[in-house]
């Protein structure tokens, strides 16, 4: 294997493994030396890919997601899918985003917030999508098998969720698939502070319906406020919304996959 692929298969690794690795299981995953892999997640800190947490597992810093955004930032993309996103945002009042399917994880690409309802919820683009507690993250593992939920959730410690998320979020693998289960069966992800505090969260899968029948969706698109508006009947309102605009997402995203003959946002 060449010098250079031994970095790309690092930084693969590690993207599979947002909670992060050792030093010994990347070494043993990328079947490379030790002092390799040492010297590989060195040149990679130094350049800002990678950093070390305190229990000294190698974790992927948010530089290539920005990278991402930034890049789309700069294409069509946007100009074609944002309208449709201010348009969602225009109807609820609420913050809206959208988020790439890639592989094993979800990365945000594009927001929309209204700014006429008083208190407004926004995030940054950079921040991770915990798959298990975020209405994205439940309604992209609502489309796979679930052997292939189980794997990526495998790379998160599911019993300490609320030491890292909201206090509602699930702390057993049976719950999760319970909320999995109910999604599937309702077409749509709700999560009342599961991700934070005082946040309620609406999220549908995206599908590019010149794919096969049964292929992966290729994003998802959410809703997001203050609890104490999202109650049942605007909730409701919300999800028609998101749903219709989700179909719009969808026929746009085939446009453009029809015009550019390649998939519109780079694979990561």
């Amino acid at each position: 294997m060449s010098h250079i692929g031994r970095y790309f298969n690092t930084l693969e690794l590690l993207l599979s493994h947002p909670g992060g690795l050792a030093l010994s299981d990347i070494s043993e995953q990328t079947q490379v030396a030790m002092a390799t892999a040492h010297r590989i997640l060195s040149a990679l800190r130094e350049r800002g890919y990678v950093y070390q947490d305190e229990q000294d597992h190698y974790c992927l810093t948010l530089k290539i997601p920005s990278m991402g955004v930034n890049y789309i930032s700069e294409t069509g993309f946007v100009r074609i899918m944002q309208p449709l996103l201010d348009e969602l945002a225009s109807e609820t009042g609420e913050h809206v985003r959208l988020a790439e399917v890639a592989e094993d994880h979800l990365s945000w690409v594009l927001q929309a917030t209204n700014n006429t309802r008083g208190l407004q919820y926004r995030r940054a683009l950079d921040e991770k999508i915990i798959p298990h507690t975020t209405a994205a993250g439940k309604a992209w593992l609502s489309t796979m098998p679930d052997e292939r939920a189980m794997r990526i959730l495998a790379a998160w410690d599911i019993e300490k969720s609320r030491e890292y998320a909201g206090p509602n979020a699930r702390v057993s693998i049976r719950d999760i698939f319970d909320d999995i289960a109910l999604i599937r069966k309702e077409g749509h992800a709700v999560v009342r502070e599961e991700g934070e505090v005082g946040v309620c969260v609406v999220a549908v899968p995206v599908f590019d319906k010149t794919r096969p029948a049964n292929s992966a969706p290729v994003a998802t698109l959410s809703i997001a406020g203050p609890i104490a508006r999202m109650r049942e009947e605007t909730l409701n309102a919300h999800i028609e919304h998101l749903k219709q605009s989700a179909i719009k997402v969808g026929e746009c995203w085939s446009l453009w996959t029809s015009v550019n003959g390649e998939s519109p946002l780079p694979a990561r």
